[in-house]
Order: structure tokens, then C-alpha cells, then sequence
């Protein structure tokens, strides 16, 4: 992206949980570097929104109309940090269907608890773990929901979302979040199951999406090859994410 779309350096922040084993590699002088400024910034769940936000505005006051790309693993508590403006989620190529989606008793067991349990359902939904919701009544013991009820639910936006976002581990998550998904084919091994998880993975972004005018799209192939297939159309979707403020 840097080489073949920003016309301007961008600055570059590695979100890092506090205690973690994750670093950044030291960047050249910067009359060398590709990026205008590169910063490891560690950060505790509980505080999370605010670290983040001083970390951008710091960059905003210096440099109005630059462009930061932030990096992170896939914590929860990264997801709704902040109002982003792109979205791009990379995922080495799965080996097995389980190793991205939950089991159908998993899931329908995470499905009930989430309706019965509004920490779980925020979790599920928001990303918000324990840190964020200490003020949140404990879960309580409710009848279980009758098959119509389910079956109303089921067909509301709301309850279509759930369902389907449910059904990936949570590492999995930010995929029906993300204007962009890329299955990088360089890492990771090919299975037997291969395939048919990618085919998953995309029925049901589309299911998500729907009509929706929202990138949304899935790339499966080496990021870093410029000859690879679909390159061209993968350099077109992130395009947009590299024009900069305004």
C-alpha cells in the first residue's frame, strides 16, 4: 500500500496489550523511512479508548491531514476503541473449517448465552470485555425462549447478525466488521478443509452485507506478490483507504 498507493507517508501505530511479548521493529531515519512516524503503543483494556484517542490526536495537532494505519491483533476491546474510517482484516489461509468457526453445538450453546446474558451479548456484539462493563447487572435466570420467539428474532436484523457473527470464534470477529478481508495465501498451510472454510467465509459476509454499498469484499491470495491473482482488483478496494484527511 505504501509503495503503489499513498502519495503521502502515513504514520503507523502497533497497538500492543500491556504485558504482551509483541514489538516493533526500529525504523530507519525517517528521510529513509516510507512512513512519516512509527509508534509501539501499549495499552490496557480499561483504558484503551482514551490512550488511543490521545495517540491520534497527538499525530492530528503535527500533521492535519495525514493518514495512520493502526495494527493490531484481534482483542475485542480494539474493535469499537474508536470510530475508524477503513477497515482491513488479514487472516493467514485457514487450515480447517474449526480453526475459524465455532462448532454447530458451540455456537447454538454462545447463541443462547448471549441472549440470556447481556455481558455475554455485548461481547459477542461489541467487543466489550469484563473491563468495560463492571457496572452491568449480573446475569439473571430467565425462562428459556420458546421456539417462535427464537424464530421472531432470528428474522431481524438484529437477531441475523448475531446468528451469523456468532458462528466464528472470536479471533474471527472483526470480519463481518471489515470494508476489506484478506486470506493471505503466504502464511498458513492448505487442508483438505481449505476451500470449503473460504467458501463459509464468504457466504457469509455476503449474508451480512447483503445489498449494502459497503466494500465488503473477500481477497484470497499473497498480498505482497504484485503478479498474483486479483491483485489488481485487492490494490483497487484499499485505494480509497489511502487518499489521506481532507
Amino acid at each position: 500500500m505504501i509503495d503503489r498507493l499513498w502519495a503521502r507517508k502515513p504514520h503507523y501505530i502497533r497497538m500492543i496489550k500491556k504485558g504482551g511479548d509483541k514489538d516493533l521493529v526500529t525504523a530507519p531515519a525517517l528521510e529513509e523511512s516510507p512512513i512519516a512516524s512509527a509508534r509501539r503503543l501499549e495499552y490496557e483494556p480499561d483504558r484503551i479508548f482514551e490512550i488511543l484517542a490521545e495517540a491520534l490526536t497527538a499525530i492530528h495537532k503535527k500533521d492535519r491531514f495525514g493518514s495512520v494505519v493502526i495494527e493490531s491483533d484481534t482483542d475485542a476491546e480494539l474493535r469499537h476503541a474508536y470510530p475508524y474510517d477503513h477497515r482491513l482484516f488479514v487472516m493467514a489461509n485457514p487450515v480447517c473449517i474449526e480453526e475459524v468457526f465455532r462448532n454447530p453445538h458451540r455456537a447454538a450453546a454462545e447463541f443462547q448465552r448471549a441472549l440470556d446474558d447481556t455481558q455475554a451479548f455485548a461481547s459477542e456484539v461489541f467487543g466489550l470485555t469484563d473491563a468495560h462493563m463492571e457496572d452491568c447487572d449480573p446475569p439473571e435466570d430467565r425462562p428459556a425462549l420458546s421456539a417462535s420467539q427464537i424464530r421472531s428474532f432470528l428474522h431481524s436484523p438484529l437477531g441475523d447478525e448475531l446468528a451469523t457473527r456468532i458462528q466464528f470464534h472470536l479471533p474471527y470477529q472483526g470480519l463481518v466488521e471489515s470494508d476489506v478481508v484478506v486470506v493471505n495465501t503466504r502464511i498458513g498451510k492448505t487442508g483438505p478443509e481449505t476451500e470449503e472454510c473460504i467458501r463459509r467465509i464468504r457466504e457469509l459476509l455476503q449474508r451480512l452485507r447483503g445489498s449494502s454499498d459497503r466494500c465488503g469484499e473477500l481477497f484470497v491470495c499473497d498480498p505482497c506478490d504484485p503478479e498474483a491473482e486479483y491483485s489488481r482488483q485487492l490494490l483497487e478496494a484499499l485505494e480509497p483507504m489511502c487518499l489521506g484527511g481532507t
